[in-house]
């Protein structure tokens, strides 16, 4: 999988299980000229980064998921090297977030989303 059109940024992937926010987020990201790949559960983003070409510059990632949540992919991570790298800020409802990660609460702070993306993946 390749992103669409010849961006120089870096491609954002979204992770998360709410279909109409992960297409919000797409569409935002798309209209400010991001590429981005998109998941509804840790384990399809976990396979859909073996195979993108290039790799996300930032991933965001809901933590409450069915199938593999948020927390277990954050641990799923960790434990390849190449993917270890790959910057992640949790976007979420939960009041308790992982430590040493980036985290932004829902409902989003569309100017604070947009920058972390543009630091991770270029403007």
């Amino acid at each position: 999988m390749t992103p669409s059109s010849s961006n120089s940024r870096a491609p954002v992937l979204v992770v998360d299980d709410d279909a109409e926010l992960r297409d919000a987020l797409r569409e935002l990201l798309e209209e400010n000229g991001y590429d981005v790949y998109c998941a509804e559960n840790g384990r399809e983003a976990l396979e859909l980064l073996k195979r993108v070409d290039p790799p996300p510059g930032l991933i965001l990632l809901d933590l409450v998921m069915p199938v593999m949540s948020g927390q277990e992919m954050l641990v799923a991570l960790k434990q390849v090297h190449a993917l270890a790298a790959i910057p992640v800020t949790i976007v979420s409802a939960s009041e308790d977030p992982p430590p040493g990660e980036d985290f932004l609460h829902k409902p989003l702070d569309v100017d604070a989303l947009l920058g972390i993306v543009e630091k991770a993946c270029g403007s």
